[in-house]
């Protein structure tokens, strides 16, 4: 999303208005607990108003710098939209983001607890707690008003039909490649048995324990999890593990090693995974090895 500054005095109304004695070089604060400060200033004098939406390509970051989202690696459009009245009635930085113009960039330093929480309506990942700080960059990309917002719309409901269409060739194609057989897919998702397991079979309600990796159909991996360390979760909680997963998991035995290729609507979908790192419409595979099932009443 971008903002452009009116220059001289708006900077300093800016400056009068909102304190600089802030624990963090360069910063600015409004309220003590949130800190900004622009890094561009766009050549736009265009603000946003009631009705409009700010396309704003975001990032944040943990306090070292070491980035963790970017919604420029989260596949078309590569910005997220926010409407005004959301902006309006929002917290943390997102008030902020009001007073900017079409063009500006502002980093910000905030409590991530209030990001994830209350904006995102999301719990911490594991790497952040309560008390962290994190930071966000944000870029106002465009300010649109409805009209031009609808015409975005539609230009981003017809890419993705060609998103579509093309996650669908590159599938086919992998399929036909590795010489897949058409009967190994199952409930609309290819179940490859590398190693028939012997013990029990997994049903609705097991309490299993696997290990996997999760890679692209270009063998990128994205995911993994070890042995050592094993997943256990309860077999029907849809919060643990995507939908294709589950329904490869259960044709498993303990024991048993398979590889489940699974298409985007039945993994991440047409919107990826919220990390950004599974891009809208993308085809995923797991190597699963079911290390222990046991019975649903245990």
């Amino acid at each position: 999303m971008k903002r452009y500054l009116l220059f001289i005095p708006l900077i300093f109304i800016l400056a009068c208005k909102h304190r600089t004695d802030s624990k963090y070089p360069g910063y600015n604060t409004a309220n003590g607990k949130d800190y900004y400060k622009y890094t561009d200033l766009g050549n736009s004098h265009k603000a946003p108003h009631s009705g409009d939406v700010m396309e704003v390509q975001m990032r944040y970051a943990k306090m070292n710098d070491s980035v963790f989202w970017d919604s420029r690696d989260n596949g078309f459009p590569f910005s997220v939209y926010i409407p005004y009245d959301t902006l309006q009635s929002g917290g943390s930085y997102q008030k902020i983001l009001l007073t900017a113009n079409e063009g500006d960039s502002i980093n910000f330093i905030v409590q991530a607890d209030d990001v994830f929480r209350h904006i995102l309506h999301l719990s911490l990942p594991y790497f952040l707690h309560r008390g962290d700080m994190m930071k966000v960059n944000a870029r106002i990309n465009s300010i649109l008003d409805k009209t031009q917002f609808a015409e975005k719309e539609k230009q981003i409901r017809e890419a993705r039909k060609d998103m579509d269409i093309q996650e669908q060739l590159n599938l086919l194609n992998y399929v036909t490649v590795n010489n897949i057989p058409a009967d190994a897919k199952q409930d609309n998702v290819y179940f490859l048995p590398e190693k028939h397991g012997t013990g029990p079979e997994v049903k609705n309600r097991s309490l299993i324990s696997i290990a996997y990796t999760g890679y692209f159909l270009n063998g990128h991996v994205f995911d993994s999890v070890s042995v050592s360390s094993p997943l256990q979760f309860r077999v029907g909680d849809t919060a643990q593990v995507i939908t294709g997963l589950e329904i490869g998991i259960k044709k498993m035995r303990e024991g048993g090693k398979a590889k489940i290729i699974i298409p985007s609507q039945l993994a991440f979908g047409e919107n990826g995974s919220s990390t950004g790192i599974v891009p809208p419409y993308t085809s995923v595979i797991y190597e699963v090895t079911m290390l222990k099932v046991n019975d649903p009443g245990k």
